[in-house]
């Protein structure tokens, strides 16, 4: 894959397979490793479509906790014997169950994978253990600034009855019951709602273990929970303290809605992102870190889902500093909508997301990660060659014209939690 940085990209050119009941499977193998990653993505398995807040996150976490065949423990005893591991998350849109397991023990290991995906319990008494430890760690989140701010943020942004803005309480924990779980996994733990990621050392036999295991049409969709087609509002300049009086610092987050990952100008306001709070040396680090000394780290982020972005400015500084780091973040964005660039500054924080991409992509585990956005928004493979051609021509105008078009301070969500009598 040819660009004109004198440099080849991986191949994001996945062999692909499809099993007897039509399951897609990636793979990007290296036979030069021992490892496998079997990654089991699931296109609407988040948040946004639970009917009963926290069942989406429990139906994750609890997916390996036991089968009508092996105990937790027992299943738990089986992954640590050949050595392998399990990793689940959930977000607003997606879930994943990801296993990394030495390639010489896949026959001792796909079925118990099998179990894990295809025939959780989802016992009483282990959503009942799973349930307490949650109530537990939600009281002492209620006691974090930064927890705080990040939830009631996209409360602020979406709207507190959206999907992606509803906050869970205790009395949630109280509301969710087991059969809230089965019917969210019926609904989206299906094989004609699934992709199958893999990397590592695959071979022929891995391949036909997974049609073995995973191939037969036993595990359609077999819910009644529909997926939700979300309507989005404008934003609005909203402005909310949160009184945490025990604090000992301050949380803010300043950010609105904003473009997806599908908008045309979405990839050259990856560059202006990164340049206002994106990396170490950003102007608000150089500013509110460096100069000021308000914090020790500040930065922005543009997360995209399939047909909204946020953009999201988040800290935690000094209570006593909270309302001067607000007013030098907007001094930071006047200046970008008011001066062009420094072609210096510019031209680093190019090479730094260059340098990034690069990164991203050295591994066959690494390509998997990043083929999965790929498979998400039905983009093309030569992905990220289009993004570094952007990334280099992207000009200090271009800066200047996204700065004025979309960070518009009139519409930002602006919030602080800490001692209020102090951040104020």
């Amino acid at each position: 894959m040819k660009n004109n940085f004198n440099f080849t990209l991986p191949s994001l050119e996945a062999t692909k397979y499809v099993l007897d009941n039509g399951l897609k499977v990636y793979s990007f193998e290296n036979d030069s490793m021992d490892i496998v990653r079997l990654e089991f993505f699931f296109e609407n398995g988040g948040v946004m479509n639970q009917t009963q807040i926290y069942s989406s996150v429990a139906a994750n976490s609890l997916i390996s906790e036991g089968s009508s065949k092996h105990s937790a423990i027992e299943i738990a005893n089986i992954i640590d014997f050949y050595g392998a591991f399990i990793e689940k998350t959930v977000d607003k849109e997606t879930s994943s169950v990801c296993f990394y397991f030495l390639n010489k023990h896949q026959d001792n290991l796909l079925p118990c994978f099998e179990e894990i995906i295809k025939d959780p319990a989802f016992s009483q008494t282990e959503l009942d253990t799973y349930l307490q430890r949650l109530r537990k760690q939600f009281l002492i989140n209620q006691q974090k600034t930064d927890h705080l701010a990040k939830n009631n943020f996209y409360e602020m942004v979406f709207g507190k009855e959206h999907p992606f803005g509803q906050i869970g309480t205790l009395e949630d924990f109280d509301l969710l019951e087991r059969k809230h779980l089965v019917d969210f996994y019926n609904s989206f733990y299906s094989s004609n709602k699934c992709s199958v990621l893999l990397s590592g050392n695959v071979d022929d036999k891995l391949i036909s273990l997974l049609n073995k295991h995973f191939g037969k049409n036993d595990w359609k969709d077999r819910g009644d929970i529909k997926e939700k087609s979300l309507v989005f509002g404008a934003n609005e300049k909203l402005i909310k303290t949160i009184d945490l009086p025990s604090a000992v610092q301050a949380s803010i987050r300043i950010g609105f809605k904003t473009i997806s990952v599908k908008h045309e100008d979405y990839m050259n306001l990856t560059v202006l992102n990164c340049l206002l709070g994106g990396y170490f040396g950003s102007r608000l680090m150089s500013n509110i870190r460096e100069d000021k000394g308000y914090t020790y780290g500040i930065n922005s982020i543009l997360y995209s889902f399939s047909d909204i972005g946020v953009f999201l400015i988040g800290a935690d500084v000094k209570q006593e500093n909270c309302q001067d780091a607000i007013d030098e973040i907007y001094v930071e964005i006047e200046k970008l909508q008011k001066e062009l660039v420094d072609d210096e500054e510019l031209q680093r924080v190019k090479n730094y997301m260059m340098g990034n991409v690069l990164r991203s992509l050295d591994g066959s585990f690494e390509l998997a990660e990043n083929f999965r956005p790929l498979l998400k928004f039905d983009f093309e493979k030569d992905y990220y060659e289009k993004y570094l051609r952007v990334i280099t021509q992207v000009s200090k105008e271009d800066i200047q014209r996204l700065a004025q078009k979309y960070l518009d301070i009139n519409q930002m969500i602006e919030l602080r939690v800490g001692n209020a009598t102090i951040i104020k």
